[in-house]
């Protein structure tokens, strides 16, 4: 198998060509209704699917109500992508000797989707307070005291022990409203 995935061009289990096919990742997930939950360990059974599974890069998790499995097929649409991991699954577990629980999911993407959308990043884009302070164009102190004093300066969405973080779009978006006033603020006279 070349880069995880069987050679192109060679047949499938169906006998077809995988020649002009795209890759698809085939999830499909199964549970038990209250009347079919057992005590039975079902790991023996989803260790044995793994290994049936192997060659198409299947991954399995079971739990007593539950299990599910992954694998890699190729197809010539979403929908006989689908249709052909449920079946190559369903097959190879009963194989394995899993329980046969219905199916409640079954989710099929194409492989260069799925890679795109596992490369995108999940985290939003924090700044520390130092790197709030450059954006701002102020000093780390100048920083603090716009936090504690201006009510419109961004609430931090994180607050560690090593310091606060803030959204760096909400902290753009401060430095794009927040009206400057040059110069040191006026010190007022205390009255005698």
């Amino acid at each position: 198998m070349a880069g995880g995935h069987p050679a192109k061009g060679r047949p499938l289990a169906t006998g077809e060509d995988v020649s002009a096919m795209d890759w698809f990742s085939v999830y499909v997930e199964l549970r038990a209704s209250e009347a079919q939950v057992t005590t039975t360990a079902v790991d023996v059974a989803a260790d044995i699917l793994m290994d049936l599974l192997a060659e198409y890069d299947g991954v399995v998790s079971a739990g007593a109500a539950s299990w599910d499995a992954t694998v890699s097929v190729q197809a010539d649409g979403v929908g006989k992508a689908a249709a052909v991991g449920a079946a190559l699954i369903e097959s190879r577990a009963a194989d394995a000797g899993l329980p046969r629980w219905p199916a409640v999911r079954i989710e099929a993407i194409r492989q260069d989707v799925l890679d795109a959308e596992l490369n995108r990043s999940t985290l939003p884009d924090l700044v520390s307070g130092p790197e709030a302070a450059d954006i701002l164009g102020v000093s780390a102190q100048r920083l603090h005291e716009l936090a504690a004093g201006n009510a419109k300066f961004p609430a931090p969405v994180y607050e560690l022990r090593t310091g606060r973080l803030w959204l760096r779009s909400a902290i753009v978006a401060f430095g794009e409203r927040w009206e400057r006033k040059p110069g040191r603020p006026r010190k007022i006279a205390a009255v005698r």
